[in-house]
């Protein structure tokens, strides 16, 4: 079988040079906790790697979709959507995608002094259950926006925000009912179709079926339809790729990423259909809709 480290279609990775590294380190508002690498591997087929001499920094790997592996203290563990692990600097391990379901991760490679405190937590599996404050979406949000700000500049203040975004991202995994809380609980409103459009709202990355969102509520997927239908006007899946186009216009317009990775980062598996539904809705091509607006 494949192994491949890197390399997959709509990947993004950042590894910062030495000499930003080595300023990091000797800067006391970033040597305590600082990203040394990090990036976003889309639907990883045959993704693997094998260290058994470690590596000198932690590694954070954040499954958002998929399915995958790691292996560390001989004991291989299962990483799948909604779970995590952190890998602990210098201590052999394994990991990789699985064959049939590949994962998609959001990974990061960091150090520090204060990554000690985090110790409990290293070459463990973690899992994120999904709330209807699950706030998933916030989540990956501000991941992107570590990563559009690194991808754009080293300055010094870039570096600072970065890295204090960077604390901030590990503390929505590791205190995440603190997290959960801190939202608006009443800014949706609590019946079962606001909270409904407010868990595809969160969940715009995933490829979230009928069944499954019915199934998350109790209810059946036939009535939770015509409830959805009566109350919204439009069929739940139907309303749910609107939510996904509206946020592709957003990314169309506000970020340069390729057509086909605002597809997979909305859970598109195949651009081209992606490419279609949104002409279908918008009424345009995306790559159109993004000229016309002034963004080439």
């Amino acid at each position: 079988m494949a192994q491949i480290k890197h390399g997959f279609q709509g990947q993004r990775m950042i590894i910062l040079p030495f000499y930003i590294v080595d300023k990091m380190e000797n800067d006391l508002l970033m040597n305590d906790l600082y990203i040394h690498s990090l990036g976003y591997f889309p639907h990883a087929k045959y993704h693997y790697i094998d260290r058994p001499n470690g590596c000198p920094e932690h590694i954070l790997i954040y499954c958002s979709d998929g399915q995958g592996w790691f292996e560390v203290d001989g004991e291989c563990h299962s990483l799948e959507a909604d779970q995590w692990v952190i890998l602990s600097a210098d201590k052999p391990h394994r990991y990789g995608a699985s064959g049939e379901n590949p994962w998609s991760i959001y990974w990061v490679h960091f150090k520090g002094y204060k990554s000690v405190l985090f110790s409990p937590l290293f070459n463990k599996l973690h899992s994120i259950p999904a709330q209807n404050n699950s706030r998933i979406g916030e989540r990956i949000k501000l991941f992107d926006e570590i990563y559009r700000i690194l991808d754009d500049s080293f300055e010094q203040e870039v570096l600072h925000y970065a890295n204090l975004c960077f604390l901030y991202f590990l503390g929505t995994i590791t205190y995440l009912n603190a997290y959960r809380s801190s939202k608006e609980s009443l800014r949706y409103g609590t019946s079962i179709v606001n909270l409904a459009t407010h868990y595809m709202s969160e969940n715009l990355e995933k490829k979230l079926k009928l069944d499954e969102i019915a199934c998350y509520f109790g209810y059946s997927p036939s009535y939770f339809y015509r409830l959805f239908y009566k109350s919204i006007g439009y069929a739940p899946m139907e309303y749910f790729n609107l939510l996904k186009i509206q946020k592709a216009s957003y990314y169309l317009l506000n970020t340069n990423w390729h057509i086909n990775e605002i597809s997979f980062n909305l859970g598109f598996d195949d651009p081209y259909y992606f490419s279609r539904l949104f002409k279908k809705i918008i009424k345009i091509s995306p790559a159109k809709y993004r000229s016309q607006n002034g963004i080439i």
